[in-house]
């Protein structure tokens, strides 16, 4: 099965594409020209065709043969900066161009996975989420331009397939982790606290600076952070390695068609839980702060519908994924192609050889 990824030199899109190769599928990846990431294709075994998401034309050629395409491209936050005109041009422009190209494609193409984000969602209120979280449970309410653009991305879907039938499946990714990333996440270190609340005015706001600053000793120590009320702080995350499942589940499986699922792993990890066990692989200090005048950090998704429409089985733990960073910090090597070609070169049990 010939299949078209955008977005395949990044983090998520060279791990799938290596598994649909190991498949025996033919991976046709889709970047813009003089992408410094480009090398991950060819050490994975992957074709390459050059172009921009702005240009239908660009597009359709593109999609000329395949069978399925993958649209992971986006203009997104770690990737940028990017002006507002270029989040519609690349997230909007871009997708409606997949879709139009795919539409006068009807005939051959057989799915399409769109891939969304968790960011469209206002999962941050002041008290936190009292309830799991599924598809339906919040408002698509963001206006920072990602998110925005990927709500316009989530409505053309629904468009195209009402309109014209296409057999688009939306997935909507929640924090994904790539090799290493565990052991670097900001929102565990005291400084990111501080330079967030180095910013905020409000006097509760202000009151936590001065504590969290009494915490301050030059090494940049771990928090277990709190809400106003002492509890912990949850987040529900992605091993890139299940996302790389969840392409391998759904393909070609017309029970997904027109639907829209949130991705996330086996369970959410907490603040306590989580940041001792950092803390000890790092040799750093933990320390504990409620974090008063910022909206918390509380949520947890259901994933009933993945699981009942195409058999999504999240495998990775965040303790897996914690050991996978150590592995691949120590030697380099690992189970994950990395974000970094510079990295990828340097580890060819990484390209699966």
């Amino acid at each position: 099965m010939r299949i078209l990824m955008t977005g395949a030199t990044g983090r998520i899109g060279a791990n799938v594409g290596r598994r649909l190769i190991q498949n025996g599928h033919s991976l046709l990846g889709f970047t813009v020209p003089d992408d410094s990431q480009t090398s991950k294709l060819a050490a994975i075994g992957a074709d390459v065709i050059e172009g921009h998401l702005e240009s239908l034309d660009e597009v359709g050629r593109a999609l000329a043969g395949v069978y399925a395409v993958l649209h992971l491209g986006a203009a997104f936050q770690a990737g940028g900066p990017f002006t507002p005109r270029q989040y519609m041009q690349i997230n909007v422009q871009g997708t409606f161009n997949v879709f139009e190209a795919a539409r006068e494609r009807k005939d051959a193409i057989r799915h399409i996975v769109f891939s969304s984000t968790d960011a469209t969602l206002d999962k941050y209120p002041p008290q936190g989420n009292s309830e799991v979280l599924n598809e339906q449970s919040l408002t698509q309410t963001q206006t920072d331009w990602y998110g925005f653009t990927k709500i316009l991305g989530e409505r053309l879907a629904d468009r195209y397939v009402r309109a014209d039938g296409l057999p688009i499946t939306v997935f909507r990714f929640p924090w994904v982790w790539g090799a290493g990333e565990f052991l670097d996440f900001p929102h565990f270190r005291l400084s990111y606290f501080l330079n967030s609340f180095r910013g905020n005015s409000d006097p509760s706001a202000r009151e936590t600076l001065a504590t969290l600053e009494t915490l301050e000793d030059g090494t940049d120590p771990l928090v277990i952070a709190l809400d106003s009320n002492g509890r912990t702080w949850k987040k529900h995350t992605l091993d890139v390695r299940d996302i790389v499942q969840a392409f391998e589940r759904v393909l070609g499986v017309e029970q997904a068609f027109g639907g829209v699922y949130q991705l996330g792993g086996p369970e959410p990890f907490t603040w306590r839980e989580a940041v001792p066990v950092v803390a000890e692989a790092l040799d750093r200090r933990v320390v504990e702060a409620r974090m008063v005048g910022m909206p918390p950090t509380f949520y947890e998704f259901d994933l009933s519908a993945a699981r009942r429409d195409f058999g999504f089985q999240p495998r990775f733990h965040w303790r897996d994924t914690l050991a996978e960073a150590q592995r691949y910090v120590r030697s380099g090597r690992g189970e994950i192609v990395p974000t970094d070609v510079r990295a990828a070169d340097q580890s060819t049990e990484q390209v699966g050889n």
